[in-house]
């Protein structure tokens, strides 16, 4: 009887020694999620907001001017810094070897920072703008599996649908973030892209964001219409 006992106790202390350790490898495990969760969140909260609307913004503690600038024959206006010029042909041709590259191009004087925007012949229709960013997402996944994805999201910007997309993407002479947007205007797909030297990120990630949330859309399709 008393072994019978004894082996009972061994059970019972076997699967208490079971049970701590289940409860230890689950806490382990939650410890991880948490810490693989973090540098996002983080990385969300240290975000600056920068207010576009004021007529002198700080970059890199000196005072710029801010412009509202329209682009595409005036279907559309952005505020910027007034750091910003039109790139010349010469130098896009450089930079954006393809034909395919953007219809308006505007970089600062180091030609490191770059906005562009880009009206393409594709068709899209306000209720397609979701699935658009979508596949460029895929598109953007396979040509740089090492890509460092920051924030992708969908929402409405002067009362049209606007996707977006945040990430940094390797290259010769460095890292480079990127913002990219997307949207429909007249029934066409325009793709607005940001970038810069991963280095630049935490003075030139929030302006970016500023500069896309200030479009204003002023085609004659209407916000939120669609066109046929």
């Amino acid at each position: 009887m008393s072994g019978m006992k004894f082996l009972d106790e061994k059970i019972i202390a076997l699967r208490n020694e079971m049970r701590d350790q289940e409860r230890h490898e689950l806490a382990q495990q939650q410890a991880a999620l948490q810490v693989e969760q973090e540098p996002e969140q983080d990385e969300q909260d240290n975000l600056q907001e920068v207010d576009i609307y004021q007529n002198i913004i700080t970059i890199d503690d000196e005072e710029v001017q801010v412009i509202e600038q329209p682009l595409l024959d005036g279907k559309m206006i952005i505020r910027m810094p007034k750091l910003f010029s039109i790139m010349s042909a010469e130098l896009a041709s450089l930079k954006y070897p393809s034909e395919r590259r953007p219809n308006l191009i505007y970089t600062d004087t180091s030609s490191s920072i770059n906005l562009a925007f880009n009206l393409t012949p594709h068709r899209l229709n306000e209720d397609g703008v979701a699935a658009f960013q979508e596949n460029m997402m895929d598109i953007l996944e396979q040509a740089q599996p090492s890509a460092d994805w920051l924030d992708t999201d969908v929402q409405k910007i002067d009362g049209k649908t606007v996707g977006f997309l945040e990430v940094i993407t390797p290259a010769i002479d460095g890292e480079i973030f990127n913002l990219m947007f997307f949207a429909s205007v007249e029934g066409r797909a325009l793709i607005g892209t940001f970038n810069c030297m991963e280095d630049d990120l935490d003075t030139w990630r929030p302006i970016a964001r500023a500069m896309m949330e200030s479009l204003q859309f002023t085609s004659s399709e209407g916000k939120g219409g669609t066109v046929l």
